[in-house]
């Protein structure tokens, strides 16, 4: 089964919107509508409707999202999807790269709902582009990174002319000394030495995407210090070819 972001986001929306009580928005006020709306009713009818009338129900869609509603939460990221899916094939990512590309924008279109400025037109729109715009970043960091990263097979190899350890080796005696957490280690082997997308290992270790996120990229820092110091950390800028860098 597709574990990508907007694929389980589609399952939990559909769940939600074809479930026994779907959630229900209040609409009394809004012109052009029913003063009741469920989430099903508003897919596919929110895409057609005028745009004055969108953007003023998705500014009522926004207050439960900003009050910190999970469900509604859900949904309206759930009624963007064609926009996000439409915005993430315009970056033609690889395969490769899909998954996190997807968990990048669907953080960013969280974000952005529960902090922008509703009040400009197209507020789905704006969503949509500020979504974009984080798949955008993520991308060119990916490429930046694997345009002067060294594979952390040869990082092991230098090494390894002083110590005689391969990566394995190193990762076990970080584990072992200190330097990294179990959970730490687990994320640099199935991410680096695995080539796994992030969000997938994250699903499996229980960690939300973000965090994993953050993990990863401090034990990393920490472990390449411990391997050579800042001379080191300079000269290799990741460990591993790595599908799935922050």
């Amino acid at each position: 089964m597709d574990g990508s972001a907007f694929s389980t986001l589609r399952r939990s929306f559909r769940l939600l919107a074809d479930g026994p009580r779907p959630p229900v928005l209040d609409l009394r006020g809004v012109a052009g509508t029913a003063s009741r709306m469920t989430a099903g009713d508003l897919d596919g009818w929110l895409v057609q409707a005028p745009q004055e009338t969108a953007d003023a129900v998705w500014r009522r869609l926004l207050v439960p999202v900003r009050g910190g509603d999970a469900t509604w939460t859900v949904v309206a990221a759930g009624l963007a999807l064609p926009g996000l899916c439409a915005a993430r094939t315009r970056l033609r990512c690889d395969d490769a790269d899909r998954a996190d590309i997807e968990a990048e924008m669907l953080a960013a279109f969280v974000a952005a709902m529960r902090s922008a400025d509703p009040a400009p037109e197209r507020v789905c729109g704006r969503l949509v582009s500020a979504a974009r715009a984080a798949g955008q970043r993520h991308q060119r960091a990916l490429r930046r990174l694997r345009s002067r990263e060294v594979p952390w097979e040869c990082a092991g190899l230098r090494h390894a002319g002083q110590s005689g350890a391969g990566p394995v080796t190193l990762l076990a005696r970080a584990l072992r000394t200190g330097v990294l957490s179990p959970i730490e280690a687990e994320l640099i082997a199935r991410t680096h030495l695995e080539r796994r997308p992030l969000i997938r290992v994250a699903d499996e270790l229980g960690l939300a995407y973000i965090t994993a996120r953050r993990y990863r990229r401090s034990a990393q820092g920490r472990l390449l210090a411990a391997l050579g110091g800042v001379e080191t950390t300079s000269r290799v800028s990741a460990i591993g070819t790595s599908r799935a860098v922050s």
